[in-house]
């Protein structure tokens, strides 16, 4: 090949890199997603610190999560099957514009009346409810909108807005705290949620083959149930979203600041190192799988990642040095994306148009929405007096040597993109 040609050839994958973005559709639904997950940690950052200040009972900020996670828990099998009747768009309108009104809420309270925790706990539970219903719509509406091969690039950029948030979303929230105060960050959070309500609604998915709705929604969730027990792979890939999120979400959330407090005998500033490190993983990993319009044997690779993340994340266990473990989990965060979001495109690339959402709403009921119960597992075990490092360490342990169990699954080892439209093997 001559220099010009190579030349060519590499201006041509330059451009095939972000051709995503020329889908307008997709591209509405990116500055929307760029607005809501940031926005929301905005209002996260505020009501968590709001809550600090006008109760010194430290079970009232714990409530908070609670809150929000048990409607989510309950609701996300009901949000992918609202996600498979109605507008997907729509969904996603009516869920931004009820969390900036909850935020607005907020503000009315802060500034004409005497705000309480009730209040904040009530609100709290709401946006859980309006999670439960947006998380599984956002996957499902981007496989509506994308041609299969361009899901992986565009769930990576989907979730590049996810992670940005969670390193943004608090510096912004905190410094209009300071600065401004609640009303504040209040504001920002209530504009960010608005502007992504209102994008949302130039979105234009290419197909709306819904059928009629002649089933009741719980014969709908049922149905949902049913095509999943149906599908190898769909069945493993709940299995591994599972195994993923029980060993290592509970455990890694609380045994951060554990471990930066009792074993390093850091301030917050060393918190923030970890919490950050592991944040800026996330997003490389994202950006550079954005990068990649699709892996050869996906599962194969998805496999081989989660045993490499199962090794670093018992490292992080060994509790070595706040640096080294910085490093370990930015290496960790990348490595989570190259199997989170090779799952989420997966399911996408194989599951009918008109039960996605549905399959959504379990896969994240399974993952996210059973978050709490490791959170829950983790404190009893920390209760009993399990070390916090000893609880890493062998989380890390089983989530490096259960993939090992997975490599015999041909409908997950031996799964290619190309042939992901042959749906019924799968």
């Amino acid at each position: 090949m001559s220099q010009v040609q190579a030349g060519l050839a590499s201006e041509d994958q330059k451009q095939k890199k972000f051709e995503v973005f020329n889908n307008k559709s997709f591209l509405f639904l990116f500055i929307s997603s760029l607005m809501s997950a940031p926005g929301y940690y905005v209002y996260l950052i505020g009501v968590e610190w709001l809550m600090l200040t006008i109760s010194e009972e430290r079970f009232y900020f714990g409530l908070l999560f609670i809150a929000a996670s048990i409607p989510r828990l309950i609701f996300m099998g009901v949000g992918g099957v609202v996600a498979d009747r109605f507008q997907k768009k729509t969904i996603l309108f009516l869920t931004d514009i009820t969390r900036a009104s909850f935020v607005l809420i907020i503000l009315f309270l802060l500034l004409w009346s005497d705000i309480q925790i009730w209040h904040l706990v009530i609100l709290s539970a709401l946006f859980g409810i309006s999670d439960a219903f947006s998380f599984p719509t956002t996957d499902s509406l981007t496989a509506e909108i994308l041609n299969e091969e361009e899901l992986q690039r565009g769930n990576s950029l989907i979730q590049m807005t996810k992670q940005i948030s969670p390193i943004f979303g608090p510096i912004l929230g905190g410094s209009l705290i300071v600065w401004i105060g609640f009303s504040g960050v209040f504001t920002m959070a209530f504009a960010m949620m608005t502007i992504a309500s209102i994008t949302v609604l130039f979105v234009r998915p290419k197909t709306d083959d819904r059928d009629m709705i002649k089933d009741s929604p719980f014969q709908d969730f049922k149905k949902g149930i049913e095509y999943v027990r149906s599908k190898p792979l769909l069945k493993t890939i709940m299995l591994i979203g599972f195994v993923v999120n029980f060993f290592v979400s509970g455990p890694l959330t609380l045994g951060i600041p554990i471990i930066v407090k009792d074993v390093f005998n850091q301030n917050a500033l060393g918190l923030s190192t970890l919490q950050v490190s592991l944040g800026i993983g996330a997003l490389t990993g994202a950006f550079l799988l954005s990068l990649i319009s699709n892996m050869k044997k996906p599962g194969r690779m998805l496999l081989v990642f989660m045993i490499a993340f199962g090794i670093v994340y018992m490292l992080t266990g060994l509790a070595l040095h706040l640096y080294v473990n910085a490093a370990l989990l930015l290496i960790g965060g990348i490595l989570l994306q190259f199997i989170n979001i090779p799952i989420i495109t997966m399911v996408q690339r194989t599951t009918d148009k008109k039960m996605l959402g549905r399959v959504m709403g379990l896969l994240m009921t399974i993952s996210t929405g059973l978050v709490p119960v490791s959170f829950l597992v983790t404190s009893v075990l920390l209760a009993l007096d399990v070390h916090i490092l000893t609880i890493v360490i062998a989380g890390g342990a089983f989530a490096a040597a259960f993939p090992l169990l997975l490599f015999k699954n041909q409908s997950l080892v031996e799964f290619k993109y190309d042939h992901a439209a042959e749906k019924e093997g799968y």
